[in-house]
């Protein structure tokens, strides 16, 4: 039987506020955090081990949501009823070309992911140029940290070179950037996951 001293403990802990907010965290996260970090880490581990692989379904992937709403916007042009302000054949035109633009991730899905690299790439290669000039700006003024400015921006530079040159090591260093940075989230999520756990305890004892 419990002590009324013991009753009146209870009844204060069950009126706490920030342990109801703690029990309602930890009941609402704890599934989701252990959910993602799988997700992630699974994800993680198929980037890593089969990058080029994982590359050529994530393009084939983009190209059938690209087709479809290609497909979407060309009826949508068949069947509009010329309200004002609408144009059927742009509606057609630019339905017609996604779904061609759909067709060649699905059928060319590297090379397709090649080509698109290389507009990035080209755009990566005058935003590190512009990064350059500007230190190279700082450097003749000897204004902040110019040296820093100048060593990051050829940097830059160099790594949009190479980007160019070799698109499809780009292609697979991102991968592999993008496979370490879901690992991160996974651990973090475990972690997240124990220390409420620990919380938890400690306010519940």
């Amino acid at each position: 039987m419990a002590t009324p001293k013991k009753s009146k403990a209870n009844r204060v802990k069950s009126q706490n506020p920030a342990l109801a907010y703690v029990r309602r965290l930890y009941n609402k996260s704890a599934t989701m955090l252990i959910g993602e970090a799988v997700v992630f880490a699974v994800s993680a581990l198929i980037m890593l081990f089969w990058p080029v692989r994982f590359l050529a379904t994530l393009t084939w992937i983009i190209g059938i949501v690209i087709g479809l709403f290609g497909l979407h916007r060309a009826l949508i042009g068949l069947v509009g009823d010329g309200r004002p302000g609408t144009s059927r054949g742009l509606d057609i035109t630019f339905g017609l070309v996604n779904v061609l633009i759909g067709v060649l991730f699905c059928v060319y899905p590297t090379g397709t992911m090649i080509g698109f690299f290389y507009v990035f790439a080209a755009l990566f290669m005058v935003r590190a140029i512009m990064a350059l000039l500007f230190a190279i700006n700082m450097t003749r003024a000897r204004f902040g940290h110019y040296i820093i400015d100048l060593i990051m921006a050829i940097a830059l530079v160099a790594i949009a070179v190479f980007i160019l040159v070799f698109p499809m090591a780009g292609l697979v260093t991102m991968v592999y950037y993008i496979a370490i940075t879901l690992l991160l989230y996974a651990i973090s999520n475990i972690y997240m996951y124990f220390e409420l756990r620990r919380l938890k305890r400690e306010i519940t004892a």
